[in-house]
């Protein structure tokens, strides 16, 4: 048995000739209770959407036009906390969309017609940015970073959506801890680990994702520092997953 009540409460409006009827139609539970309302035209949506959970917390709120949805939408969780906020125009995201995660911001972004485009930023859940990745036509395209705490733990190049020329990583204390050369999404090129003191330690070469050699010392390290080097760079992947 549904637990929405077949019957709806429409309230309409009288229609000059040549233009559709209005309504107002009402979606209740088997106890009677609040649980939609839709305003509709010629039988399609058309003018504001609510629905909301039989205590009265908003679950979705939207503006339609003519069947496809048009103005601002807000998406609730089942205890009325807000997860997203956008704008909409002929059924697509178009402008600035909020998204949040325990009542606060995780993600910005930006859709034209649809298609993500300009900067999207993540937050965590402190409020501190923890990434500005630049998309156009829906990918990524020029530089994305990456950060923890405040401080870049990445910098990557993109074109077209893929990885293209050097992406850089550092450490927590902002340090760089080596550079990767890509090409078409693969490494391409030369690989480099640096000393915390900015010294080349070691060098590595691809080609097509392929390395050609092991790791190559540089020079006469430091006692230390190149059994460092693998903490330093699980330390980076700890930071950029959080």
């Amino acid at each position: 048995m549904s637990d929405l009540d077949p019957r709806h409460s429409p309230t309409t409006s009288p229609a000059s000739p040549g233009e559709q009827a209005h309504a107002v139609v009402e979606q209740r539970d088997a106890n009677g209770a609040l649980v939609g309302r839709d305003a509709l035209a010629g039988g399609v949506a058309h003018g504001p959407m609510m629905r909301c959970t039989p205590q009265g917390q908003p679950t979705f709120e939207a503006h339609y036009a003519h069947g496809a949805l048009s103005g601002p939408m807000r998406a609730y969780d089942p205890p009325g906390v807000l997860v997203k906020e956008a704008h909409y125009a002929q059924g697509k995201e178009d402008g600035l969309t909020t998204l949040y995660q325990d009542g606060r911001v995780a993600a910005r972004q930006r859709y034209v017609r649809g298609v993500l485009q300009g900067e999207s930023v993540s937050y965590a859940p402190s409020g501190q940015v923890t990434s500005r990745l630049p998309y156009a036509a829906g990918k990524l395209e020029g530089e994305a970073v990456y950060l923890h705490e405040g401080v870049v733990v990445r910098r990557a190049r993109y074109r077209a959506g893929v990885l293209e020329g050097e992406t850089l990583e550092y450490a927590a204390d902002g340090t760089l801890v080596q550079s990767l050369p890509y090409h078409a999404g693969l490494l391409h090129g030369t690989a480099r680990r640096f000393a915390p003191d900015g010294r080349v330690m070691a060098e590595r070469r691809y080609a097509s994702g392929k390395p050609q050699e092991a790791w190559c010392d540089t020079d006469a390290p430091v006692a230390g520092q190149v059994a460092g080097l693998p903490k330093l760079v699980s330390n980076f992947e700890k930071w950029v997953k959080g």
